[in-house]
């Protein structure tokens, strides 16, 4: 937050007290409200599997376990030679061997050994380096190393041509993935100083979701998954370009003179990448209502795509606009409505714990107004050592919107939810 002038000490001590609550408000990360649900609180995700067996075997007992399979492979190797494609399978095995037994560094060391067979015997581009790959990234998630997670899909994400034509479904697939784990790891961590890595994922991604949707071959089974995984970037966007600031006056303004307004420069407070994400943010109203409809005039009747259309029509405050189309969409018997809903249902916004600081799994109940407000908010730990995140959860969950209940003639109810939330910090 950035005051125009330094605080006085002749202001009285209630407007002192204002300003130190509105920082203090502004550095728990409420940058763009209302906030997104995905971001701090989510659904859980399934429990990641413990693969310890240490209740089962000693460690002892693991070591001379991976040892004997180690010595297997190494006389196959001796006798098939290093570059064998009968390797892969067995190396395969023995890395989800470690990986039950919890040896993690062993089992990374055996998926990138089989990874580079498979590389050496199919060739750099070849779709059976994904489940390895996979394996990969899930152990490098146990680790909690984001920025490694990010560098491995890149290097997987280049070997596939960078979604460069000609395409393949593979390479199409490939690029969905990408743009996937990029916007898991953008939720996951601050933008700043990074905001040139964060233009080059939204714009590689409308680059080819706008190549895709105008290609005749694949814009009728494309169209739709690539228009959905930018949507949730434009929804980051939202979440984390904040482009209010109070003044020492007490008044919200434009942290940074409007960019389109004739004369003005560049505020040299701010770097180039703040200035083109806000440039980005400033249109991002009408940019992501066109990336929908776009994409609905080749499936006109989809029902994710509306149902995605009119979560962001509401979270952008269009009621009206957007309870039409969830009442289309009830009335069609496409979607069950009865119950709220947090925004966006579509796409979801996914991050996972492993990145965290902190994170609890939380019993939540409330009531939804009729305009998707939530009120009577009561969050409970089922543990006594995740308490410390209650009140950090309430926070978030008061600046988020939902989707109200509908009644079975469409009309908006108030209705009680009792949720099981993923809450992360």
């Amino acid at each position: 937050m950035i005051l125009d002038t330094p605080l006085r000490s002749s202001l009285p001590l209630p407007t002192v007290f204002f300003f130190a609550l509105a920082s203090l408000w502004h550095s728990l990360g409420f940058a763009g409200e209302p906030q997104p649900w995905g971001i701090h609180v989510l659904w859980p995700t399934e429990a990641v599997i413990d693969r310890s067996l240490s209740t089962e075997a000693s460690p002892l007992t693991v070591r001379r376990r991976l040892d004997a399979t180690a010595e297997q492979i190494q006389k196959l190797e001796a006798v098939v030679g290093p570059y064998s494609p009968e390797l892969t399978a067995p190396l395969t095995a023995a890395a989800r061997e470690a990986e039950e037994y919890g040896a993690n560094d062993a089992a990374l060391e055996l998926y990138r050994w089989a990874l580079h067979s498979t590389r050496v015997n199919s060739g750099l581009g070849s779709a059976d380096q994904l489940p390895l790959l996979e394996g990969i990234l899930e152990l490098l998630r146990d680790q909690g190393d984001p920025a490694e997670v990010g560098r491995q899909i890149n290097y997987f994400y280049r070997l596939l041509g960078r979604g460069a034509e000609p395409w393949s479904e593979q390479r199409l697939r490939a690029s969905i993935r990408w743009l996937s784990v990029q916007s898991e790891i953008l939720a996951s961590s601050p933008w700043q100083g990074k905001e040139s890595d964060v233009l080059f994922v939204v714009n590689h991604g409308k680059e080819m979701t706008d190549a895709v949707c105008e290609s005749s071959q694949w814009q009728k089974p494309w169209c739709k998954l690539f228009s959905l995984e930018v949507l949730k970037l434009y929804y980051l966007i939202d979440f984390n370009v904040d482009p209010l600031v109070v003044d020492s006056f007490g008044v919200s303004r434009d942290r940074y003179a409007n960019p389109y307004q004739q004369g003005v420069q560049q505020n040299r407070e701010q770097s180039p990448g703040e200035y083109r994400l806000r440039n980005v943010e400033s249109t991002l109203g009408s940019t992501a209502r066109g990336l929908i409809d776009r994409a609905l005039k080749l499936l006109p009747e989809d029902g994710l795509l509306l149902h995605a259309k009119a979560d962001w029509l509401l979270l952008r405050g269009r009621h009206s606009q957007a309870m039409q189309i969830y009442q289309q969409l009830q009335l069609q018997g496409s979607v069950d409505f009865s119950k709220p809903g947090p925004l966006p249902e579509v796409p979801k916004l996914s991050r996972d714990h492993r990145f965290s600081r902190e994170w609890a799994i939380l019993n939540v109940s409330a009531e939804v107004s009729q305009r998707g407000n939530l009120r009577n908010v009561v969050v409970i730990a089922p543990e006594p050592s995740e308490e410390k995140l209650t009140g950090f959860a309430r926070r978030q969950l008061r600046s988020m919107r939902f989707r109200p209940a509908l009644s079975e003639m469409g009309e908006t109810v108030e209705a009680p939810v009792a949720w099981r939330v993923e809450v992360l910090r």
